[in-house]
């Protein structure tokens, strides 16, 4: 009788560990199995996340390989390191031309169209005017003279380059680059280059809330969401990634300070030397992530009519923006990208 129950106790037993052994090869082995890993760069945390199928050995050596790439882009591209050729190039504004290597020129490149297209919206010498507000440390508003006298220093136009000899020279003495606009898109532009070069086809990277999505998660699309700005710990739009891309998120709420009742936040506008207004939030839909971080800034400044105006002839480009009256616009674009679908049960709008 025995002997019967504990032939029946290891049967038991050996049928649940063939049911085991069946639910974990359907859920780890027949499907991609997600990894990630995170490092701090650029001042912000960099995050890859993979979901195809790779040994740990692959995934640490590929995700290794581009974390030493985005901090030798770091290195180069940083206005807070005093021997980068941008800090170069500010200490030099208005003597002599510095030498800037192929992947700054890249940068430069891609912010000058964009600068172009949206009539400097966009521009990268804005640093003397965020270096005075620098509203994570203020609490009041700078002096009229003080914004005039920096917005003096600001002009896309007097940014020369020289691709044949890869020279940078700033004509203004005082001038000076901020790339944090444009870098951190430029650099997942390469992550996912390097992923790809890898044979990975299905991923996530998180440049500091700059994301791209490539191919899927599974069976199932990836997703993404739109913060309320009134309450950024919740959603206010989410959606199904339906092609590859971009989407980056600039809004008021980031960095900003309250003085007698306005707030003032960190995405100034170079015409006026002040905080833009009109908007809470903007998020852009692009194919490429540098496109979109730049985007991001210049929409979030121009408001909904003339970043329509901009979108209806880049296809490649989408929105989602929210203005002061917290109501919410789409670009017709918006469906090349993403799909909206509901937010889960219980999360508030």
């Amino acid at each position: 009788m025995k002997r019967r129950t504990a032939i029946t106790i290891a049967g038991v037993v050996l049928f649940l560990c063939i049911i085991f052994y069946l639910s974990y090869r359907v859920q780890y082995q027949d499907s991609p199995r997600l990894r990630s890993r995170e490092r701090a760069l650029m001042g912000t945390v960099f995050s890859l996340k993979i979901a195809d199928p790779l040994s740990h050995e692959d995934f640490v050596r590929v995700t290794d390989g581009i974390f030493t790439e985005i901090a030798r882009l770091e290195q180069v591209m940083s206005e807070y390191i005093p021997d980068s050729p941008i800090s170069r190039a500010a200490a030099l504004a208005g003597k002599i031309s510095v030498s800037v290597p192929d992947d700054v020129l890249a940068v430069l490149d891609c912010a000058h169209n964009v600068s172009e297209t949206t009539g400097g919206a966009f521009d990268i010498t804005f640093k003397p005017l965020g270096k005075l507000w620098d509203v994570t440390n203020r609490v009041s508003p700078p002096a009229e003279d003080a914004v005039q006298r920096a917005r003096s220093y600001v002009d896309y136009h007097r940014v020369r380059i020289d691709h044949e000899h890869r020279l940078l020279f700033l004509e203004k003495s005082g001038m000076a680059i901020g790339l944090g606009g444009i870098a951190k898109g430029f650099a997942a532009r390469r992550a996912a280059t390097m992923l790809r070069s890898a044979g990975i086809e299905n991923f996530i990277i998180n440049a500091g809330g700059d994301l791209f999505f490539s191919g899927r998660k599974g069976d199932a699309p990836w997703t993404c969401g739109v913060r309320n700005p009134v309450d950024p710990a919740h959603l206010i739009r989410r959606f199904s990634i339906l092609s590859d891309c971009a989407v980056a998120t600039s809004g008021d709420y980031e960095k900003y300070f309250i003085y007698e009742g306005i707030r003032y936040h960190h995405i100034i506008n170079p015409r006026t030397g002040y905080p833009a207004r009109g908007m809470k939030s903007v998020t852009v839909f692009a194919g490429d992530p540098a496109v979109a971080d730049a985007y991001a800034t210049a929409f979030f400044i121009l408001g909904i009519k003339k970043a329509s105006a901009i979108v209806s002839t880049q296809p490649d480009l989408a929105f989602v923006m929210i203005d002061d009256d917290n109501r919410i616009h789409t670009s017709e674009t918006l469906d090349t990208f993403a799909e909206e679908i509901p937010l889960a049960s219980g999360v508030p709008r």
